[in-house]
């Protein structure tokens, strides 16, 4: 009776030996996926060595079984090989560093110490779905959130390599959202902080006087300009137009920092689609002015810089503002601004509120670069809590007296 074909995308019967050396020899037959018979060999100490070799002589032809996972592989191996293979998206640009290394971490601190031992055909969704349900117990929603989201990507890998036949996140219960933000600054508060900032150590008795004009300029251009802080320490001359009526600047970069590359300037904002040119208010073209002065020649010369140059990093200009809330944490408390929340993201907050209720939902949204105008109402515009009067007048106008 002749022996059954090989299916297409399938590896035939293989034969291990043992060879004069001691090691071993492992071959076989397999049909990829265009029906072509590829036959392969490989050698190693031991059988399973020269198995592995094998197979992944085999992989480059989309054989099924060859790409290392296998229902019986663990949560750890899935994860490491998920890893493995968005490194090289890294490497060339298609995924930042920046992302690649919160996956690592989340994979490492918090995937790994809770579920790496499972094997993938035991992680079911009730599984998954306690794994998570403990990680917000015992640590925070933050990090539920983000096990639950890299977990999804990993399993889905496992899908695609066929060691999974379907992806169990998906069924997991849906995590609760993060309490909504609602800490703004008044027209009132600003003015009062900006005073703060102006007279900070001024008299030299609490130690050197920190760089607080790029502080208070910083805190300008990003009221006047709704920029997240790594975009307005990204701005360079090029980007800034003060000729123009009225003075204008181009959102189209953003200060980065990872262990891969350091601190650079990456060429786009948060996202590629954000990119726009907003018209700056009054204070916003002074602290450009001021940033400009004080900026080295050339074209592409960032306007915040350290003292040697290198450009000012996020983390740098946020150490900053602590410093400044440290000192000034009374004052601050007097005039009413909540210093626990007070942050750099409070300024993005503040213009998307103030903007909202004077011109509507759509210029805001425009304004702070968002695709959709649902993620400016319910992450950045804080409701007033007094509804208009006028509802009164149309309930009487309705109703009668």
């Amino acid at each position: 009776m002749p022996r059954p074909p090989i299916p297409a995308g399938e590896i035939g019967k293989i034969q291990i030996v043992q060879i004069a050396d001691g090691g071993y020899r492992a071959r076989a037959r397999a049909r990829d996926n265009a029906g072509a018979i590829r036959q392969a060999r490989a050698t190693g100490r031991t059988a399973d060595e020269a198995r592995a070799r094998l197979m992944r002589s085999l992989a480059r032809y989309g054989v099924a079984g060859t790409t290392g996972l296998s229902p019986a592989s663990t949560v750890e191996e899935a994860c490491n090989a998920w890893l493995k293979s968005i490194r090289i998206r890294a490497a060339t640009g298609s995924l930042s560093h920046s992302t690649f290394e919160s996956y690592e971490s989340t994979v490492r601190l918090t995937i790994v110490p809770r579920c790496g031992g499972v094997a993938l055909d035991a992680l079911t969704a009730g599984r998954c779905d306690r794994i998570i349900q403990l990680i917000l117990l015992e640590q925070s929603l933050s990090s539920a959130r983000r096990a639950r989201s890299v977990l999804g990507l990993v399993c889905g890998y496992a899908v695609r390599d066929e060691a999974l036949p379907r992806n169990p996140v998906r069924d997991v219960q849906r995590l609760p959202r993060p309490a909504k933000k609602t800490f703004v600054l008044s027209p009132e508060q600003i003015i009062a902080i900006r005073d703060l900032m102006e007279h900070w150590r001024e008299s030299g008795g609490m130690g050197p006087r920190p760089n607080f004009r790029a502080l208070a300029d910083g805190m300008d251009i990003m009221l006047g300009t709704s920029a997240r802080i790594g975009e307005c320490l990204a701005l360079r001359r090029c980007d800034v137009d003060l000729t123009s009526a009225p003075p204008t600047i181009s959102i189209n970069g953003t200060i980065v920092q990872n262990s891969a590359q350091g601190i650079f300037r990456k060429d786009s904002p948060k996202h590629s689609r954000q990119r726009r040119r907003i018209a700056l208010p009054a204070m916003a073209a002074s602290a450009l002015r001021r940033r400009l002065a004080l900026a080295p020649s050339g074209e592409n010369a960032l306007l915040f810089q350290t003292s040697t140059g290198r450009p000012m990093s996020v983390s740098n200009y946020e150490r900053l503002l602590r410093s400044f809330i440290d000192d000034n944490r009374e004052s601050l408390t007097h005039i009413g601004v909540d210093v626990e929340k007070y942050s750099t993201h409070a300024y993005r907050r503040t213009v998307a509120t103030q903007v909202e209720r004077r011109a509507g939902i759509t210029l805001a949204s425009r304004l702070l670069g968002h695709a959709s105008e649902q993620t400016t109402r319910s992450s950045y515009v804080v409701s007033c809590e007094n509804v208009d009067a006028s509802t009164a007048d149309i309930m009487d106008q309705i109703l009668g007296t």
